[in-house]
C-alpha cells in the first residue's frame, strides 16, 4: 500500500491557484460637525415656568426656555426638589456639506442642584415660528447631529417643548433645531449608549439608531432590564462603512464597565428585515455566520449577537439568508481551493470539497492539549487515506451527525468528489480501515456501548467494502476473553494496514480487557492479523505494551512484515518498537526510548504497603516514596513516525527533557516538548543506536516498590522550546528523496498556537532550504491521523465546521516543498466525477450542485490557469500537509 502511494504518477493539469480573498473595513467618510459660540454665557434659572400651571415663559435666552416639567410627583419649582440656573452659550453649526449655518445653543449642568432631591424634572423649549411647519431638534455629540423628537409649528411663534429633558445632564450638550424637511448627512460613527433602548420597552429612538442596527440592554435578573452602570456595560463606538462593497458595522467593545457585576447584557438588534437575513462578522481573515433573523413586524428584530462582552472590534454584516459568504475561491461548484500562505522555496494549499455530512473537526470533536489529562489518552484516527486502481485518492471517514462511515473519492484533478455510504445508521465507532490500493477497503467496527457486566465483551467486526461502497464480506472478530480479550475499545485508537502482496491486514489496537483478578477493567495495546481475503483471524500476537494509549503501524519494506510501535505506560513504560511477520506468530519487540515517572507522595500505595522515601528526588517543598502508579506519558508518539532507511529505522516522538528527571513531574505536561528522534538498526535485536545522542541512565520504583533500570541513548533533539506556552504536539512526519518532512503544532497546556515545520535529512541535519518555519494560517490535525506520500507528496484531511455558515467540507492541505512548486487544479480543465456506484449508496458532488457560495465585493474567485506540466514535472521533489 505505501509504494502504491508513493510511486503513482498521475499527469495531473496543473493550475495557479489564487490566495484567499482578503477584506478591509473602510469607514463612510464623516464630516465632523463643530459647534462655534457666538455669545457669552448667559445663566437660565429654569425655576419660573412649570408645565403644570402653563404660566408662561417669563425667562428665556433668545428663542431657549426651560420649564418644569411633572416627574410623577408634580411640578415643584422650589431649589428643595429641582435643579436651576443653566448656563447657555448660544452659537452656530456649519455642516459644509448640506451647505447649513444654523443657530445652535449649548447648555451646561445646572448650578443650582436641588437640595433634597429632584422630584420634577427640568425640559427644553424652544421658540419655533408661525410658520406651521414641522421641525426637529438634533443632538450634537461627537461630531454627529442625532435627531431627538420632531415637533409641530403653530400659526402664532410660541415655546414648544422640545421632550429633551435637561436636569440630568453632567456635561454641556449642543442642540440645533431645523426644518424636518432638511436633509443632513446620515451619520457615519456613533456612540450608542446600549442602555437607551431596552428588551423591556422596545421603544427604539434615532438618536440610539446607526444605520440599520441598535444596541439594546436585555431582561436580566428577575426580568429587570438594568440600564444602570453598576449591573451593565455601555458605550459602544458603532461606524458604518464598507467591507469590500458591502455594507458593514464596527462596534467596539465598551468603554463603560458596570462597576458591580453585568446583570443586564447588551444584544445587537437588527431593522426589521423585508426577508430573512443572516448576520455575519469578518476577522481574522474569515467570515462567520452569528445568527439567521426572520422576517418580523417589529420595528427592530433580536439577535442572538451580544457585544457587552467584546474584548476586540466585531465588524458586522447583514446580508440577504440566500446569501453564502466566503473568502475561499471558488474553483467549480463544490470545491473551494486557494494557496495559504508561502515562500520562495514552499506553499501551504488547500481544497475544500463540500460534504453531505460533518466530517471531524479538532477544534469542535477533541481539543485536548498537551497538558491536559485526556490528551495523554489520545483519541482514534478520523481520516483513512485509500487508493483506487485508476489512481485517485479517497477518505473513509464518520459521520459525526449520524455515525454513518462514508467513503469520499477526489476526482483526479480536483474538481469534484463523490461520496459512497458505507454504514447504515448506528452506535458503532469506526476504530480503523485501510485500503489495498487497487479495489478493496476493509473496516474495523467496534460497538460504542461497554458491556453491562465488567466481564463481557464488545461486539466487532471487520467489513470488506468495494471502492464504490458494495459490502463484499462481513466477519465479527473473535473479542471473547480467550482470544482478543476486548471488554470496550479504546479512546486511544488504532490502527489498519493492509499488505496486499502478503494477503494479510495487520491491526494494532488500544482496548481495555475483562475484569482481571484485582476487580480492575485494565488497558493494553493488542496486535493481530487477519486474512484479507476471509477476514479469518491468522495470528493474535496478545499484548504489544500495557496501557497503551498511542500506536502506529505500516507494512513494512521486509517482505511479509509489518512495523508499528505504541505508547506506553508501564510494561515497557516508553516508546515500543516492534515488528510481526503477518502468517505466522514471529514478532520482535525494541525499547528505543523511556521517560520519567512521578512517585508516590505518601508512604502507604492504594495496595496498602508502606515504602521508604526516594530521598534522590525529594525537595523540602514535596516529598517523594519509593512506589509509582503514574499513567501520563509526557510523550507524544509521531504519525506514521517510523521510516525504514536502507537497514536503519528512524523513529519520531515528542518528548520532555530531560527524559528520565523524575523530579520534573506533577503534570500531564511539566516542561516544554519538543520533536526528538532515534535512528536504531532495522534488525531489532541489534542493540547499536545510530543517531546522535547522549547516555541518559535513570530509573523508577514501581507500583510494587522494585526499582526498574531506565537508559536512553541516541535521543536527539531538534527543537528547543522551554516555555510551557511553546510545545510541540501533532507531530506528523513523510520520508521524501532521503528526507523527513517533520510537521507539527505549538501548543500551551490547553490551546493550539500555530503550526510549524522543518525538513532534516536521514542524518538528523536541518535542511537549509527549509528550516524550522512558521504558518500564518491557523490549522489544526486530527492528533493521530497519518499523513501519506503521493507523487513525493505528503498529503492529509480534516473537516471544516459546518455550523458557521459554510458548507462542512472535506478539507485536503498541501504542503509543497521546492523551486518547480506549483499549485494543483484550478476553475478550469475536464473534471473527473468518476464512474457510477455499484451498489452502494453514493452521492456526487460534481456539476452544478445550485449551491449558493459567494464570493463578495467582486474579487475573482477563480484560479488563474498556468501552462500544463509533464509527469517528469509532477515528480519533482513536493510535500504537501498541514
Amino acid at each position: 500500500m505505501k509504494a502504491a502511494w508513493s510511486a503513482l504518477a498521475l499527469a495531473w493539469p496543473l493550475f495557479a491557484l489564487d490566495p484567499l480573498q482578503s477584506y478591509t473595513f473602510t469607514p463612510d467618510a464623516s464630516e465632523e460637525v463643530a459647534f462655534e459660540a457666538t455669545e457669552s454665557p448667559v445663566v437660565l434659572g429654569g425655576r419660573s415656568t412649570t408645565e403644570c400651571s402653563n404660566n408662561g415663559f417669563t425667562e428665556n435666552v433668545s428663542d431657549i426656555a426651560i420649564a418644569i416639567t411633572d416627574k410623577g410627583q408634580g411640578c415643584y419649582a422650589s431649589d428643595q426638589y429641582s435643579v436651576g440656573d443653566f448656563p447657555v452659550v448660544l452659537g452656530r453649526v456649519t455642516i459644509q456639506s448640506s451647505s447649513i449655518n444654523v443657530a445652535a445653543v449649548e447648555i451646561r449642568a445646572a448650578e443650582s442642584p436641588a437640595v433634597q432631591f429632584v422630584a420634577s424634572g427640568s425640559r427644553l423649549y424652544w421658540r419655533l415660528p408661525g410658520d406651521g411647519a414641522e421641525y426637529s431638534i438634533y443632538r450634537l455629540r461627537n461630531g454627529v447631529l442625532i435627531r431627538l423628537a420632531t415637533m409641530q409649528a403653530l400659526d402664532t411663534a410660541q415655546f414648544v417643548s422640545t421632550s429633551v429633558n435637561l436636569e440630568a445632564i453632567t456635561s454641556p450638550e449642543i442642540y440645533v433645531l431645523l426644518p424636518s424637511s432638511q436633509i443632513i448627512p446620515s451619520p457615519s460613527k456613533m456612540v450608542l449608549s446600549g442602555q437607551q433602548v431596552t428588551e423591556c420597552d422596545h421603544v427604539f429612538p434615532e438618536s440610539e439608531t446607526i444605520g440599520d442596527i441598535t444596541l439594546v440592554t436585555m431582561s436580566g435578573s428577575n426580568s429587570n432590564c438594568w440600564t444602570d452602570d453598576r449591573y451593565s456595560n455601555s458605550n459602544y463606538l458603532v461606524e458604518k462603512g464598507l467591507l469590500g462593497t458591502m455594507v458593514a458595522f464596527r462596534i467596539s467593545p465598551p468603554t463603560t464597565i458596570a462597576t458591580q457585576f453585568v446583570a443586564s447584557r447588551t444584544n445587537l438588534y437588527i431593522r426589521n428585515p423585508a426577508n430573512d437575513v443572516k448576520v455575519w462578522t469578518y476577522g481574522h481573515g474569515q467570515f462567520e455566520l452569528l445568527d439567521t433573523v426572520s422576517k418580523s413586524d417589529m420595528d427592530f428584530a433580536k439577535t442572538t449577537v451580544r457585544l457587552d462582552n467584546l474584548e476586540e472590534e466585531l465588524i458586522v454584516l447583514i446580508r440577504p439568508g440566500t446569501e453564502q459568504l466566503t473568502v475561499w475561491p471558488q474553483v467549480s461548484s463544490t470545491v473551494e481551493a486557494a494557496v495559504l500562505d508561502g515562500g520562495d522555496q514552499w506553499s501551504l494549499n488547500c481544497h475544500r470539497f463540500q460534504l453531505d455530512g460533518q466530517p471531524f473537526v479538532p477544534k469542535l470533536h477533541w481539543n485536548h492539549g498537551p497538558g491536559t489529562h485526556s490528551g495523554n489518552y489520545g483519541t482514534y484516527k478520523r481520516f483513512f487515506a485509500v487508493l483506487r486502481t485508476d489512481g485517485r485518492e479517497g477518505v473513509v471517514w464518520q459521520d459525526f451527525t449520524n455515525d454513518v462511515v462514508k467513503v469520499t473519492w477526489l476526482a483526479a484533478d480536483l474538481l469534484s468528489s463523490e461520496t459512497h455510504q458505507l454504514t447504515a445508521l448506528n452506535s458503532q465507532v469506526l476504530v480503523g480501515a485501510a485500503g489495498d490500493g487497487a479495489n478493496e477497503m476493509v473496516l474495523i467496527l467496534g460497538a460504542s456501548e461497554k458491556p453491562a457486566s465488567k466481564s463481557g465483551t464488545v461486539e466487532a467486526e471487520a467489513v470488506k467494502f468495494s471502492v464504490t461502497g458494495s459490502e463484499l464480506l462481513r466477519k465479527a472478530l473473535p473479542t471473547e476473553k480467550a482470544t482478543m480479550n476486548v471488554y470496550s475499545f479504546s479512546q486511544s485508537g488504532a490502527t489498519v494496514a493492509w499488505d496486499r502482496g502478503a494477503g494479510t491486514i495487520a491491526c494494532a489496537i488500544a482496548r481495555t480487557m475483562t475484569i482481571a483478578g484485582d476487580g480492575l477493567n485494565h488497558q493494553g495495546g493488542i496486535a493481530i492479523v487477519l486474512n484479507a481475503s476471509t477476514l479469518e483471524l491468522i495470528t493474535n500476537y496478545g499484548q504489544t505494551s500495557g496501557h497503551s494509549f498511542a500506536n502506529s503501524l505500516q507494512v513494512s519494506s521486509k517482505e511479509g512484515w509489518y512495523l508499528g510501535m505504541d505508547l506506553g505506560d508501564n510494561y515497557p513504560r516508553g516508546v515500543n518498537l516492534w515488528e510481526l511477520k503477518g502468517d505466522s506468530r514471529s514478532w520482535r519487540k525494541k525499547l528505543v526510548y523511556t521517560f520519567k515517572t512521578k512517585h508516590g507522595t505518601s508512604p502507604t500505595s492504594p495496595a496498602g504497603a508502606a515504602y521508604p522515601e526516594y530521598t534522590a528526588i525529594s525537595t523540602a517543598q514535596q516529598t517523594y516514596y519509593q512506589w509509582s502508579n503514574d499513567n501520563y506519558l509526557y510523550t507524544e508518539l509521531a504519525h506514521p513516525g517510523l521510516h525504514e532507511v536502507d537497514d536503519t529505522v528512524l523513529v519520531f516522538f515528542a518528548g520532555e527533557k530531560p527524559p528520565l528527571d523524575n523530579s520534573l513531574v506533577g503534570k500531564a505536561m511539566n516542561v516544554a516538548r519538543n520533536v526528538a528522534w532515534v535512528k536504531i538498526s532495522r534488525d531489532l535485536q541489534n542493540s547499536s543506536v545510530l543517531s546522535p545522542g547522549e547516555e541518559e541512565i535513570g530509573g523508577f520504583y514501581t507500583f510494587g516498590g522494585s526499582f526498574s533500570e531506565q537508559t536512553n541513548r541516541g535521543i536527539s533533539f531538534l527543537t528547543s522550546y522551554t516555555d510551557l506556552s511553546q510545545s510541540v504536539s501533532r507531530l506528523k512526519t513523510a520520508a521524501i528523496n532521503g528526507q523527513i518532512v517533520l510537521l507539527w503544532e505549538i501548543w500551551s497546556s490547553s490551546s493550539y498556537n500555530r503550526t510549524e515545520f522543518m525538513v532534516i535529512d536521514t542524518k538528523g541535519q536541518i535542511q537549509g532550504s527549509w528550516p524550522l518555519t512558521s504558518l500564518s494560517f491557523p490549522f489544526e490535525l486530527p492528533f493521530a491521523d497519518d499523513v501519506v506520500v503521493k507523487n513525493g507528496r505528503v498529503v492529509t484531511y480534516v473537516g471544516t465546521d459546518g455550523s458557521k455558515g459554510s458548507s462542512p467540507s472535506l478539507a485536503r492541505f498541501e504542503l509543497c516543498l521546492g523551486s518547480t512548486c506549483e499549485q494543483i487544479t484550478g476553475t478550469t480543465g475536464t473534471t473527473d466525477s468518476g464512474g457510477g456506484s455499484d451498489g452502494g449508496q453514493s452521492t456526487s458532488a460534481a456539476g452544478n450542485s445550485g449551491v449558493s457560495s459567494t464570493a463578495p465585493n467582486d474579487v475573482s474567485a477563480s484560479g488563474s490557469m498556468s501552462l500544463m506540466l509533464s509527469a517528469a514535472t509532477l515528480l519533482a521533489f513536493r510535500a504537501f500537509g498541514i
